[in-house]
């Protein structure tokens, strides 16, 4: 599998609704001001260093799931840590189908949108890991360049902003960042480190694949601190860098979409990777209980997930790097 299609997992996989709407950018970033930059750094830093580290740590031990990764660091409690996380990852996999729902005008439409989106999860799901990847490796170019479009737009449009204030509190929000966003790409990490032979290779998937990310957060940064505080507060702060545009509008919705799916399939790919090696099912009846159960899990809504589970998986990610760095050391 090439590089490329990996580097294109691990992208589409930190890349989710928040991102995609630009509430994190605005409220982990843009809210700080000029220190939101030194936020993106520490952001950044974070995510290469603590992908990097989790790459190695797993081609280390032959650890091919986060379970393993658990097992590893605190064996007594790898079955509470296991159990949590993989509930975790199937609400948020629910949250994510919610969210696509919710995307439709209608109760009729929303249902559609669910049922396609879970169809086309469990397509790719069916083909494995590579499949995944190979899916990723468009979907993710498709993602930071449009984003990074709209960005370039609204700059044309003489509306480049530098922030004059801030807060070095934006530190502490990117390493946070950062951190919650290691500990769901984790998941994605363990299952494709088996398809990475050298650890130059590894590292330069952590190095290129966050570059990428931490110059779209620049720019997205640098347009959105051109709008006025009502707009940042909306919803979506993304869609007023292209206001009015018939064509922006409609490239905005697919670009929701595959946020959204970038994320549930990550989640999916993982769950399914978990309970495959766990109970001995086909990889694609886990992969079918999976999406069915998510699905279901779908009309429950995501506030709780949103304003409880974020932040407690923060501290996991922050939990795992500490682990990692600690085992490096010793």
């Amino acid at each position: 599998m090439s590089l490329w299609s990996l580097m294109g997992l691990y992208v589409a996989s930190v890349i989710g609704a928040g991102f995609a709407s630009g509430q994190e950018l605005a409220v982990f970033f843009v809210n700080y001001g000029r220190s939101g930059l030194w936020g993106i750094m520490a952001a950044v830093l974070v995510l290469t260093l603590g992908s990097g580290l989790v790459l190695d740590y797993c081609a280390s031990t032959n650890a091919s799931s986060y379970a393993q990764i658990f097992a590893r660091f605190h064996p007594r409690l790898r079955l509470l840590l296991d159990g949590l996380y993989s509930l975790f990852l199937l609400v948020g996999l629910g949250v994510m189908l919610a969210g696509i729902g919710a995307m439709g005008s209608t109760a009729l439409s929303g249902l559609m949108l669910r049922l396609l989106t879970s169809m086309i999860i469990l397509f790719v799901l069916n083909k494995g890991v590579e499949g995944v990847a190979k899916a990723s490796s468009w979907l993710a170019p498709f993602l930071v360049l449009t984003m990074c479009g709209f960005a370039f737009f609204h700059f044309k449009s003489g509306k480049l902003a530098v922030p004059n204030q801030g807060s070095w509190r934006a530190l502490e929000a990117g390493i946070l960042y950062g951190s919650y966003n290691l500990g769901f790409s984790m998941t994605v990490l363990a299952s494709i480190q088996s398809y990475i032979s050298t650890r130059k290779e590894r590292w330069k998937l952590a190095l290129l694949a966050n570059s990428a990310l931490g110059i779209c957060m620049v720019l997205l940064l640098l347009a959105l601190s051109a709008l006025d505080v009502e707009q940042l507060k909306t919803s979506f702060p993304l869609e007023h860098l292209v206001p009015g545009l018939g064509w922006a509008e409609a490239a905005y919705e697919l670009l929701l979409w595959g946020a959204m799916y970038s994320t549930a399939i990550a989640h999916a790919l993982a769950l399914t990777n978990r309970i495959a090696d766990t109970y001995g099912l086909s990889w694609n009846g886990a992969g079918s209980i999976i999406v069915l159960l998510s699905f279901s899990l779908s009309y429950f809504g995501f506030g709780p997930l949103i304003r409880i589970g974020y932040p407690i998986l923060g501290l996991v990610g922050l939990w795992i790097l500490a682990n990692l760095a600690w085992d490096h050391v010793v």
